[in-house]
């Protein structure tokens, strides 16, 4: 370890450390454990988590309480007036984050460092934020590269999961390696610690597949979504968790989230468009069986190999495109007509590709034991090392102050 990183570790460190959570309840474990852990490091430093909603601060609460770190505060937080009059004129729920972070960035200047899990708090940059120490945790450990992620140069640290992540970062070259680090998979890590034990979803023996489409309509496959349901409605071989990511439904009014869910099927086919169960790993565990495009939560379920199988609702050329790298874990259907037997060539060729899927997880999740402790000491490195003032070895003492 270079001397520089012993010193980030002495240097004295007080003030607030906020973290935001403003983009939703599925981030929560992808950050607040390190919030708990750095709330137990830093005791001198308040830790406030932020969030505008009833599910995200449930979550943040269940870490709190599971970590034991009564000092990570939770402090809720409403969007202000033309906020949510632009949401409800937008119909979009993600409409609120602008005006949240333009809410908050009084506060937040305050701040001796903001965290945050979502690429939208760049624009604090842009709020008076312009030296405040800011630090992004990734995530997810997809293989899709969004635009968005070239918000990322906006952020002094980003803190990946593996080393996936490291490379895409290099072979894109949004950030410099020094402000760079994987920490591993701080969600997979918090839910292992969680005492519980996942009921079945049916009564009955029949293979579980997990349908789990992305929000994003430039990549998701929910235009063919009623089709795939209806296949599944026509057979009798397997059942059916309809999960699609949690922001998918963000935007629908009440008919159309009626209309979703009269396409469920007692004992057969389950629809699911915001319990917590889509973001704890419940259906990953329970399930047999992995349908998807492009969500990360493709890893999630491969922690224990398991047949996986993809639809190319976009016709993409994905055989040689790095962000479809997942599909090559499994099977891809071209046509909604097709996803049965599709199924069926991915639960027959899956004793020849789960060594390949250990490896693909393992490359994109890192060390997942002790993820959480690491990532609040890469924060707290970052914090003292600006405490100290610059030297020429700053961003060597953040990055190898957790190694």
């Amino acid at each position: 370890m270079p001397p520089a990183a012993d010193n980030a570790r002495t240097a004295p460190v007080k003030g607030e450390v906020a973290f935001l959570f403003i983009g939703g309840a599925h981030q929560v474990y992808h950050l607040a454990p390190a919030a708990a852990e750095l709330s137990r490091l830093l005791p001198r430093c308040i830790v406030t988590c932020f969030t505008n909603d009833a599910a995200t601060a449930e979550a943040l609460r269940q870490v709190r309480e599971v970590l034991h770190a009564p000092e990570m505060r939770i402090e809720s937080i409403r969007p202000p007036l033309w906020g949510r009059m632009l949401a409800a004129v937008t119909g979009r729920r993600s409409s609120l984050k602008t005006p949240l972070l333009f809410s908050l960035s009084r506060r937040l200047r305050r701040a001796v460092a903001v965290v945050t899990p979502e690429r939208t708090s760049a624009k604090l940059r842009t709020m008076g934020l312009r030296d405040t120490l800011m630090i992004h945790f990734r995530h997810g450990a997809g293989d899709r590269a969004p635009e968005s992620e070239r918000r990322q140069s906006a952020f002094d640290l980003v803190v990946v999961p593996g080393e996936k992540d490291l490379r895409r970062a290099a072979e894109k070259g949004y950030l410099p390696p020094a402000k760079l680090r994987a920490g591993g998979y701080l969600k997979l890590e918090f839910l292992s610690r969680l005492t519980r034990t996942v009921p079945p979803i049916f009564d009955n023996d029949r293979p579980v597949v997990l349908y789990n489409p992305h929000f994003d309509a430039t990549i998701s496959s929910l235009p063919w979504a009623r089709q795939v349901i209806e296949q599944f409605a026509g057979q009798s071989r397997y059942n059916l968790v309809f999960a699609p990511h949690m922001r998918a439904a963000e935007n629908m009014d009440t008919a159309e989230r009626e209309a979703w869910l009269r396409l469920a099927r007692d004992g057969q086919i389950l629809v699911d468009l915001d319990s917590p169960r889509l973001i704890d790993m419940s259906y990953a565990l329970a399930a047999d069986i992995y349908l998807g495009d492009m969500s990360s939560q493709l890893y999630e379920f491969l922690v224990r190999p398991r047949p996986v199988a993809f639809l190319n609702a976009h016709h993409a050329a994905w055989r040689d495109d790095p962000r479809f790298a997942g599909w090559a874990l499994g099977q891809v259907a071209e046509a909604p007509e097709d996803v049965i037997s599709t199924i069926d060539r991915a639960v027959a060729g899956q004793p020849d590709r789960a060594a390949r899927q250990q490896a693909a997880v393992q490359d994109a999740f890192g060390d997942v034991q002790g993820a959480a402790l690491r990532g609040a000491q890469v924060i707290a490195a970052a914090l003292a090392d600006r405490a100290a003032g610059p030297h020429p070895e700053t961003a060597e003492a953040v990055v190898g102050a957790s190694a």
